[in-house]
């Protein structure tokens, strides 16, 4: 068999097989000839078993090589990719950006790529902590681009039990609608020279902060006493909305008289919404010696079975109602912040500006009683 038909391990049982032939022992057995011959057939495969070792190593270092380029290349696009909008360096190049510090030729690349958006954590973080606000947690947002058109029944007849193999009759359901436009939200706040200072996680949990305080209370404020005009969403207790209206006493008798006037369907999901005044000055007291009429944990409290949320847009008023099936508020857009140093030149300061497109409205008037304090 010629040595390239053998493989590595029968290289070297022959080889092995020479040595023991030439061995000291077996040479006098041997001509000339004959010895001559296997010494050379040794010194072969010694040469073929070195060249293949040599071959392996060179492979192996090839493979190595490789293995270091892809490495490379697979940091490379690594780095490529960390500037997606959802990356810790994506939003340190945003955050850097807002604060006016220097920015690398990655960070600006990647920030002109995204347009600059808000990086998604943080947008997150600003949904989530809107979120908290009690009054807002129980709106059903949407985020919706754009324009929504939310189905308002003016008129919506029970399902019918009919016989088998019976034709059902369709019903008189009469469904309108609601349209959700795009108004703006925007809140500017300012700071001086000290933000660069800051250290960039400092700087994110107090734009944050800042930001999610105004936006809150401006959106609170439209979900109870907004106009409903074209800049402003509608609220539950404008002129208008379609809430039911009744005036009666700040008493258990009167307030339960008042949660009578709300359709049955609407109490699963019903809450109250008073003023911090009204509910520590009028409902705390009066509720005082009423087992179970008034529950406080020091994490929520509830009044004749429903959940109070505290807003001082109630005013001197009280709202029972649904928020969930009787609201609709969509932000067409994404929270978007920006800096703008020019504004506050003299005082070295800088102002930002977050800006949403958002609507709301009352979808279901019926789902909703405005009380009124009796004199």
């Amino acid at each position: 068999m010629k040595f390239d038909e053998m493989n590595g391990e029968q290289l070297e049982a022959r080889l092995a097989e020479l040595k023991e032939e030439t061995s000291e022992e077996k040479r006098d057995a041997l001509d000339n000839d004959a010895l001559e011959a296997r010494i050379t057939e040794m010194e072969a495969i010694q040469k073929e078993i070195e060249a293949r070792k040599d071959a392996a190593a060179e492979e192996a270092r090839k493979a190595e090589e490789a293995a270091k380029m892809d490495g490379k290349k697979i940091i490379e696009e690594e780095r490529k990719m960390s500037y997606e909008v959802n990356t810790p360096e994506y939003r340190e190049a945003y955050l850097k950006n807002l604060m006016g510090k220097e920015l690398t030729a990655e960070e600006r690349t990647a920030l002109t790529s995204a347009a600059a958006v808000i990086p998604n954590e943080m947008q997150n973080k600003i949904w989530d902590m809107l979120r908290e606000n009690p009054l807002i947690a129980e709106l059903d947002i949407l985020h919706v681009p754009g324009y929504v058109t939310l189905p308002k029944a003016s008129t919506v007849n029970d399902a019918s039990w009919v016989a088998m193999g019976t034709d059902s009759t369709d019903s008189g359901d009469v469904v309108g609608s609601v349209n959700l436009v795009a108004k703006k939200l925007i809140k500017t706040i300012e700071i001086t020279a000290d933000i660069q200072a800051m250290s960039i996680p400092a700087f994110e949990e107090w734009l944050t902060n800042k930001l999610v305080e105004k936006m809150e209370a401006a959106i609170c404020a439209a979900v109870l006493t907004g106009a409903g005009s074209a800049t402003v969403p509608q609220g539950v207790m404008a002129n208008g909305a379609g809430a039911t209206a009744v005036t009666k006493a700040f008493t258990i008798a009167g307030l339960s008289d008042a949660m009578a006037s709300l359709p049955s369907g609407y109490h699963r999901n019903a809450i109250w919404v008073m003023s911090a005044a009204t509910f520590y000055g009028t409902i705390v007291p009066l509720a005082a010696d009423n087992n179970g009429v008034l529950v406080m944990n020091g994490i929520e409290q509830r009044f004749l079975g429903h959940k109070v949320v505290l807003d001082e847009n109630a005013a001197a008023k009280i709202v029972f109602g649904d928020f969930k099936d009787g609201y609709g508020f969509n932000f067409g857009s994404d929270i978007e912040v920006k800096a703008d140093g020019s504004v506050g030149f003299r005082a070295g300061s800088t102002v930002y500006r977050a800006m949403a497109l958002a609507d709301g409205a009352v979808v279901q008037g019926e789902a909703f009683v405005v009380v009124t304090k009796a004199a």
